[in-house]
């Protein structure tokens, strides 16, 4: 599938997410995913992937632990419920084989790695062009590069798919999630996402303009808040083994429709 159906590169938008509600704004007055993207006002992608990959370039050198958003962390700080399914994969089928959706230069990796030493390790990352040669020029230890799900499904053969910070950025998250759910991987992980208690909109998700404020970056663009029984009904053929909060503070939409960043862990059902 390609990326070229991606509105904004996946590490500008987790950035931009991890924002306190207080400074990034979601609209839902706008009525429609079309009219965001007419409001939107673009970004700088050749900013943001300069930031990732100077964070990136400091992990790999050992002067930080990990990068997250652009960010380099000095300290160890782990998402306990990921980590978790992780290691419960790999303990069940012997090895860890990774399908990161939209990873960025390998984010999630680098900041578990030391979690996830004495395992048998692939990570590979599904990202836009521009992302995955700046990934293989940076010759990542257990971490390959792919431009689509079905190279890195022929090399891999994943057994779990993670979607951290990107399903809510996608123009059209029923097919890309239709499409991962259709690869080897059993287990589905998707974290740090919008979501709400409440009813949404027609088809069980809201669109919404996100305004980042001008003293953080000035940029504005679609975003998805999906109702807890939408992202049910995607995984029907799943079972939902843990719903978990996410590190980012709770928000409301322009219209009142309170969310989460909420995580979710599921495994396919077995049908023997």
């Amino acid at each position: 599938m390609s990326w070229r159906s991606w509105l904004i590169p996946p590490a500008f938008s987790q950035w931009a997410g991890g924002r306190s509600r207080y400074q990034t704004r979601f609209d839902d007055s706008i009525g429609s995913w079309a009219t965001a993207i007419d409001q939107s006002n673009g970004y700088d992608s050749d900013l943001i992937l300069q930031r990732v990959t100077r964070a990136t370039q400091g992990v790999l050198r050992g002067e930080y632990v990990f990068e997250r958003d652009g960010v380099a962390f000095d300290l160890e700080e782990y998402r306990w419920p990921v980590l978790s399914a992780l290691l419960n994969v790999a303990a069940r089928e012997g090895e860890l084989r990774v399908l990161d959706f939209g990873g960025s230069l390998g984010s999630v990796f680098w900041q578990h790695r030391a979690m996830l030493s004495g395992i048998k390790v692939k990570w590979g990352i599904v990202e836009q062009p521009n992302f995955v040669h700046a990934g293989k020029a940076l010759v990542q230890e257990s971490v390959e590069f792919f431009d689509s799900v079905e190279s890195c499904n022929a090399s891999l053969t994943p057994n779990v798919i993670l979607l951290s910070s990107v399903l809510q950025y996608l123009p059209e998250p029923e097919q890309i999630l239709k499409h991962l759910l259709g690869t080897t991987a059993n287990t589905v992980i998707i974290d740090r996402t919008p979501i709400s208690e409440a009813s949404a909109n027609v088809g069980g998700k809201t669109a919404c303009l996100q305004v980042v404020p001008t003293h953080i970056y000035s940029a504005s663009y679609p975003a998805w808040v999906f109702s807890r029984s939408w992202i049910n009904a995607e995984l029907s053929g799943f079972e939902i083994l843990a719903q978990f909060s996410g590190i980012e503070p709770s928000g409301r939409t322009s219209e009142g429709i309170e969310f989460k960043w909420d995580g979710v862990i599921a495994r396919r059902k077995s049908h023997g």
